[in-house]
């Protein structure tokens, strides 16, 4: 996707700068998600970028025009950045983000551990059932899911399963479905990403702490980024004697949630 980083006009501290920047990002993938959501082609959203791209590039550094344009968004950023939570709304469900998140409350106490930063409730494709979570927590850029365990049944992996771009260059939307199996990929579209480790899940990211946690490598975040925000993905969860079983997430503004803890830091 192009993006259309700031030309070095000075007076920004790097850290400001670098947290400003994570703002934009965060506002443009919100942007471009909804209007392909909306049914407005990449193609076009591409073509927009770059003409934009194209104007900046010839305002001067000294433009009164463009200072203006600094001054208001140095002025919504301060505003931008005193907001700690956001939701990030997708066709089907929601990324809840927090800069700060507060220890979730179990039995009229609080629960210590990591919690999660951004997040979305997943849906199961078959019968099972029980609260299954999926995003970042805690300082972690890794992506995690955490899900209650079956009857103390435990899978003994996780498999991250999502689009392929070296394969697919387009995302799969089954026009005859109006839900999320109708946007997951088939399997020969598909790459899978294996998790890396393996826990009971905490009650800060799992409330009742029944079930087990898998963090995937930090290369799952970049691969979700790369994907379309219609798109589905899912996680698969093995067990050593019975079926497996899948939940599904919406690709979603998994990225501009990112990005928003990012210009928060």
């Amino acid at each position: 996707m192009p993006t259309s980083p700031a030309r070095p006009c000075g007076g920004q501290r790097p850290v400001r700068a670098l947290a400003l920047s994570a703002a934009l990002a965060a506002s443009s993938l919100q942007a471009r998600g909804a209007a392909l959501r909306a049914g407005i082609g990449e193609h076009d959203l591409d073509a927009a970028a770059r003409r934009a791209d194209g104007a900046v590039s010839r305002i001067g550094c000294t433009s009164p025009d463009l200072a203006v344009a600094a001054d208001r968004v140095r002025r919504a950023f301060a505003s931008y950045a005193r907001i700690n939570a956001m939701t990030f709304p997708g066709e089907f469900s929601a990324w809840q983000a927090d800069r700060n998140p507060v220890a979730p409350v179990v039995n009229r106490r609080a629960v210590d551990g990591p919690r999660w930063r951004l997040s979305q409730a997943g849906r199961w494709a078959g019968m099972m059932s029980g609260p299954v979570l999926f995003g970042l927590a805690g300082d972690n850029a890794s992506p995690a899911v955490a899900y209650e365990a079956p009857n103390g049944a435990s899978a003994s992996s996780a498999f991250l399963i999502l689009r392929d771009p070296a394969k697919a260059g387009a995302p799969y939307i089954d026009p005859r479905r109006h839900d999320l199996a109708g946007r997951a990929p088939p399997a020969d579209i598909t790459r899978t990403v294996i998790a890396d480790a393996r826990q009971a899940a905490p009650a800060s990211l799992l409330p009742g702490g029944r079930g087990l946690l898998f963090a995937f490598p930090p290369a799952a975040a970049h691969a979700l980024e790369a994907l379309d925000p219609r798109e589905v993905v899912a996680v698969e969860f093995v067990y050593p004697d019975r079926p497996s079983e899948r939940a599904l997430f919406e690709v979603g503004d998994f990225a501009a949630g990112r990005a928003f803890l990012m210009a928060g830091r």
